[in-house]
């Protein structure tokens, strides 16, 4: 059984606020130092809520009446309205939760492909911010708007001129590197006709599409997806020129993490660019600094706080 969302509460997203006064910042300490203050640790926030922590509307090119997931709580959803969140609410609050549940405990979950409440064991949740990782994940379906973790902050991005969050290096980049793809998969099961998508990023890999998921597959070693024949095949078989690869960039959750050379504030989140690069920036999270990489041909815009095009920086 499965209830359909009806209702929430109203969200108002509020503007960051960028202060960077001398009394409130300390010299950044690396990620795996404490930060301190006269001998004492700096208190942290306990709660941080990423939607009241951005200039981005998280509801922008999202059509009216779709609902997306609350990062954080895979329980609660948003609904879009006019390009602005109208309502936030909860799975478990809907009027028939307790009937779905049985008059037992149980747990629900909101489903953002089937676009409705179900048991949580049958949700695919988003990802969770660890502790102290350094990690992203897409947020929507367009790849435009994804998540970046750092000591457990979720921070709200998105990508500008038609780039694409790639989920393979953890950054903006060209859309004809990255499978976004979750569009084209049915969210309605067909077994008859499975879908399979190619790879824009990997001779190798291509996806099955169920129930609306995209799910990921790779070839043995040697072979390549032959988009024709909807398998795997010999290389020398396959018409593939694909080479992301060559770029040789390494996605910041497997990178060493490099300290900013900056002074970060000791509160907040906050996005810097480069004293001395233009394709690099420093992210700031709780006084602790890194250093970040654009994608190679992009450059980092602070008026939008994200690497883009360099003829479109400043504009």
């Amino acid at each position: 059984m499965k209830c359909l969302i009806n209702g929430g509460l109203l969200l108002v997203l509020l503007m960051a606020h960028r202060i960077w006064a001398d009394e409130d910042v300390v010299v950044a300490p690396g990620p795996d130092e404490d930060l301190e203050v006269e001998g004492e640790v700096v208190e942290k926030e306990d709660k941080y809520d990423m939607y009241k922590n951005t200039q981005i509307d998280v509801c922008n090119n999202v059509a009216d009446g779709v609902f997306l997931p609350y990062v954080g709580n895979c329980s609660m959803y948003i609904e879009c309205e006019n390009n602005t969140i109208k309502d936030i609410g909860s799975c478990m609050e809907l009027e028939g939760a307790k009937e779905m549940c049985g008059g037992a405990p149980c747990e629900l979950g909101y489903d953002p492909v089937l676009q409705l409440c179900n048991y949580l064991s049958e949700v695919q949740c988003l990802p969770e911010c660890e502790s102290l990782r350094l990690s992203s994940f897409c947020y929507d379906n367009t790849c435009t708007k994804y998540v970046l973790c750092y000591y457990g902050k979720p921070v709200l991005r998105q990508c500008q001129d038609g780039l694409q969050y790639n989920n393979v290096t953890d950054r903006c980049d060209f859309p004809e590197y990255v499978d976004c793809v979750a569009n084209d998969c049915s969210a309605t099961f067909q077994p008859e006709d499975i879908i399979y998508l190619a790879s824009k990023a990997s001779c190798s890999k291509y996806f099955v599409c169920s129930d609306g998921y995209p799910w990921e597959q790779e070839c043995a070693p040697g072979l390549a997806y032959n988009p024709e024949g909807k398998y795997c095949d010999f290389a020398k078989n396959v018409d593939c020129k694909i080479d992301a690869a060559a770029r040789n960039i390494v996605p910041y959750s497997r990178s060493p993490l490099r300290r900013a050379d900056i002074e970060c504030p000791r509160a907040g989140v906050h996005f810097y660019p480069h004293k001395s690069r233009r394709d690099a920036y420093y992210y700031c999270v709780e006084g602790h600094g890194v250093t970040l990489d654009c994608t190679p041909g992009l450059h980092y815009d602070p008026k939008v706080e994200e690497c883009r095009r360099p003829e479109y920086v400043g504009a």
